[in-house]
């Protein structure tokens, strides 16, 4: 289990202490996370009539582009992609048609030099470039012997349509190969898939967005903007009828079988983890992860871990007086699936530590799922769980939930959770916030994404001034085999249990060569590279 603790760096020899936290429930005491991928089946063929050539009429006005091709796509009913670093999406054209084809319209708004566009099936790129042409792979000539992959990498931001922010873990795969990988709090994405997929479409899903299919072709060594449209549920998809919430967390349960995993699989997963002391980060770690993951019904003791490439970044002080680890937060991120290490929440057994409330029907990831709010009984005076689980409507699937420690017992969690060093420490937790999401692959869901942050407040008695540190632990599973699984061998195994960040640091300048990762965001790019001098040190 994760295990939180603090250290005087001052005083190495003084014996280091952990504890373990678990409020009320058995599988995690601390943050964690896990992330994924999320695929699903193509659209139908698109109209007879070439795009381009179609007629739409918009009354005359002046508007910014970006407004301006979103009246374009509602009215000629296609998507367009492109890249708000390079295309002015906030200048101000001139629009206006009559009956006009969709080409001359485009041609009188789009009159920067060297912007152009190219059409592939409903989506339309807008781009600068030398070369009209498609994107072409040049295809490298195989040796005999040896299995040569090239990648295409594929990178951009998804933002919502409405409003133009960020949208956060966005799921971003492509279909059937279950290969993906998810946006970072920026929005920001960069996926590495073989080059053998370049005629397969990516799809985009996040909670309360519709779902977006782009051809693969059209992204291809184009950094692109993506805009997804909140989904609103029809008050005909809303049940009138009185729903009992307990009822659906029963049928939930009671679907496990049928739903998730009754075979082991292998994830192949990346993990990050980060510590900051007054927001600047002291540590940081990163790595690929091979893990056997066993069924549902399961110990989750029986899941193995094998680690393929990780690195890391420390830049403690010796003058800092407090310095904060994480324990077993690899653990921790795998036991967060809740569909096998059942919490409180979930667990129906009397007597039940929780009262429910249905709250709405939403879409999750092209799915719609009743969204079940849950706060503990009133009388209970201990750290449990507030917040919500999503359960789809027709299978009644465990498709995610987003929960924290109730705010008002945050003190009694710390109590548990954080075992001071020494007793000249007061630390004060302020807050833990977790996220998770499955994702399906061959009819059966697997965790797919899972996140913790975690606050706390230290001071030492008798000083005025305290250090804010932040922590997080995030995993994504960016692909699922399940064919030919077996247990690793013994000397392959990672203890999922150790201190992550305390690891020989593993790397080289291509480091993740065709792993996809979450990417950093801007901010924690701009920190490390204040500190990544500092990783040749670690040996």
């Amino acid at each position: 289990m994760a295990k939180l603790y603090f250290s005087k760096i001052k005083k190495a020899q003084d014996r280091i202490k952990f504890c373990k936290y678990s409020p009320g429930l058995s599988f995690f005491e601390a943050c964690i996370f896990s992330a994924g991928i999320l695929l699903f089946s193509l659209n139908s063929a698109f109209g007879q009539i070439p795009l381009l050539e179609k007629t739409i009429s918009i009354p005359k006005q002046n508007t910014t582009l970006y407004e301006a091709l979103n009246l374009i796509s509602q009215k000629a009913d296609c998507f367009f992609i492109y890249n708000s670093e390079t295309i002015e999406s906030d200048k101000h054209v001139k629009l206006h048609a009559d009956n006009q084809p969709l080409n001359k319209v485009l041609d009188n708004i789009l009159s920067t030099p060297g912007l152009t566009y190219k059409v592939l099936g409903k989506h339309i790129l807008i781009y600068q470039t030398k070369n009209d042409a498609l994107p072409v792979i040049k295809k490298q000539p195989v040796v005999p012997g040896m299995d040569v992959i090239k990648y295409i990498v594929i990178k951009g931001h998804i933002f919502d349509n409405e409003n133009k922010t960020a949208i956060p873990f966005a799921t971003i795969g492509i279909v059937e190969e279950n290969i993906g990988t998810i946006t970072n709090s920026d929005g920001f994405f960069l996926l590495r898939i073989p080059d053998s997929l370049i005629g397969t479409s990516l799809v985009v899903s996040h909670l309360g967005y519709m779902s977006q299919q782009i051809p693969v072709q059209l992204l291809d060594e184009q950094q692109v903007d993506l805009y997804l449209d909140r989904r609103v549920i029809s008050i005909q998809e809303v049940i009138i009828r009185y729903i009992d919430p307990t009822l659906i967390i029963e049928k939930a349960m009671d679907q496990r079988k049928k739903n998730y995993a009754v075979d082991p699989a292998y994830l192949t997963t990346f993990y990050r983890e980060g510590v900051q002391k007054n927001n600047k980060f002291i540590s940081y770690s990163e790595a690929v992860f091979k893990v056997y993951k066993s069924p549902y019904d399961v110990s989750e003791h029986s899941d193995q871990v094998k680690l393929l490439k990780s690195r890391k970044v420390q830049n403690a002080n010796p003058s800092d007086t407090v310095f904060l680890k994480l324990k077993a937060g690899v653990q921790s991120a795998l036991q967060l699936d809740i569909v096998k290490c059942i919490p409180g929440f979930l667990d129906q057994t009397p007597p039940v530590e929780y009262i429910y409330k249905y709250s709405d029907l939403v879409s999750y990831n092209a799915k719609d799922a009743y969204a079940i709010t849950f706060v503990q009984n009133t009388d209970l005076k201990k750290a449990l769980y507030t917040g919500t689980v999503y359960i789809e409507k027709e299978g009644f699937a465990i498709l995610g939930a987003d929960f924290e420690i109730n705010p008002a017992y945050l003190d009694l969690a710390a109590e548990d959770l954080v075992l001071k060093k020494s007793s000249r420490l007061i630390v004060k937790l302020k807050k833990i916030n977790y996220s998770l999401s499955y994702t399906s692959f061959n009819g059966r869901y697997y965790l797919q994404h899972a996140r913790c942050d975690l606050e706390v407040i230290t001071r030492l008695r008798h000083h005025l001034s305290s250090d804010h540190f932040n922590t997080f632990l995030e995993l994504a599973t960016c692909n699922i085999d399940t064919s030919e699984v077996v247990k690793f061998q013994k000397q392959e195994l990672m203890k999922p249990g150790i201190v992550f960040s305390d690891q020989p640091y593993n790397g080289n300048d291509a480091f993740w060569e065709g792993f996809n990762i979450i990417t950093p965001e801007a901010k924690l790019n701009e920190a490390l590279s204040r500190i990544i001098r500092k990783i040749e040190e670690i040996k």
